[in-house]
């Protein structure tokens, strides 16, 4: 007993070590065409309230949705427009988000999730992953918002205030993740193409004048599904 004592102790304070370790991780990047998704895979190791966000719409960025999704691939959230913006600290720096920016902030249990990054308006099929996205056989969709840049458009958007957006964005994207133990990039489950093929042709779209608002910041539990758009 002796002996087993002191490994025992040890691997108890590795547990709770884990359990308390969370911290933030910022990404940013391009997307080439206007149906690009990106994976982000992330873990706790305790319950916590995690926040996700973007701050790229504010520099001319595309009009991002974030989707929450568990490890299973079902989804827990979606986020279209977060709220009228605001400020969040990340690894120490303030980062600005616009109303059109994606936010947030959701009480998870421990364990492995997802969150995937799209443009407006290529949101998930289903509430499972593995469906893929309204816009996955469709890599310049934005193009029928109109803008003269033909792709990452948005058309005859107007803001809180009813002032119009400049419709030509930029393929900019800057994703937040915060409070968890790590978060990477992953890959994103391939959709059947058939479903896909009959989708497409279901939303097509002349203009983004009507879009709806999202409610303010998410806050919700891992077992229920919340659809923000």
């Amino acid at each position: 007993m002796k002996k087993l004592f002191p490994v025992a102790l040890l691997g108890a304070c590795l547990t709770a070590a884990t359990a308390v370790a969370a911290a933030d991780f910022d990404f940013n990047g391009n997307f080439a065409n206007d149906n690009d998704k990106l994976s982000f895979a992330f873990s706790l190791g305790s319950p916590g309230t995690v926040t996700l966000f973007t701050s790229s719409w504010l520099g001319g960025g595309f009009d991002p949705i974030l989707t929450l999704w568990d490890g299973a691939g079902n989804q827990l959230a979606e986020q279209d427009d977060g709220d009228l913006g605001g400020s969040q600290l990340s690894n120490g720096v303030n980062f600005n988000y616009g109303e059109f920016d994606s936010y947030l902030a959701i009480n998870l249990v421990a364990g492995n999730y997802l969150a995937t990054l799209t443009q407006y308006d290529n949101f998930s099929v289903s509430t499972a992953l593995a469906d893929g996205f309204l816009r996955d056989a469709d890599p310049q969709f934005t193009a029928a918002f109109g803008c003269s840049n033909g792709r990452f458009c948005e058309g005859s958007l107007t803001d809180s205030n009813g002032d119009p957006v400049e419709p030509n964005r930029t393929a900019a994207w800057n994703l937040h993740i915060l409070n968890v133990a790590n978060a990477q990039i992953a890959s994103v489950p391939e959709p059947p193409t058939l479903m896909l093929l009959s989708l497409s042709g279901l939303f097509v779209l002349g203009g983004r004048l009507g879009k709806a608002r999202s409610a303010p910041r998410a806050d919700a539990q891992a077992a229920s599904p919340v659809r923000l758009a």
